[in-house]
């Protein structure tokens, strides 16, 4: 099985809801044999991934904005044009910190997000009284909650 080429514009491909934030899948799982997937991610102030890891790396890139990127017990300030790569079981949250809503890209290998985010989108719809679901998400899906 080979790769196929995409090529997607700007205004082309659904969002999920993510906990406030939206994320829009670039490449998937199917799209790349399992090996990456590639998504935007926007990063409202004061919104983001709350203390987790997982059994697959991950890498962020900051086109807009400020987040806050903690790795471990270490706090990072990102802005427009960091970059990030957190190893598998490394634990990581992230917060956005600009008045303007950011927006990054993030890159998983080998692919396993998207059905995660599609469980939340289809699941949380309401917080915090649907928070209570997300370690179980979080369980069938391999990503730990701290």
């Amino acid at each position: 099985m080979t790769t196929n080429t995409i090529v997607k514009q700007a205004n082309e491909g659904d969002w999920l809801d993510v906990l406030g934030m939206k994320v829009q899948f670039l490449s998937t799982s199917k799209d790349t044999q399992n090996r990456y997937s590639s998504m935007l991610n926007t990063v409202p102030k004061g919104k983001g991934a709350p203390p987790h890891c997982h059994p697959w790396d991950e890498s962020f890139y900051i086109l807009k904005g400020d987040i806050e990127l903690c790795i471990g017990a270490k706090k990072h300030h990102l802005s427009t044009g960091d970059y990030a790569l957190i190893p598998a079981g490394q634990s990581h949250a992230f917060t956005g910190l600009s008045e303007e809503e950011g927006l990054m890209i993030l890159f998983d290998s080998p692919s396993h997000s998207q059905a995660f985010f599609q469980e939340i989108n289809d699941t949380i719809k309401s917080i915090p009284q649907d928070l209570q679901k997300m370690p179980a998400i979080g369980d069938r899906h391999k990503v730990s909650f701290l």
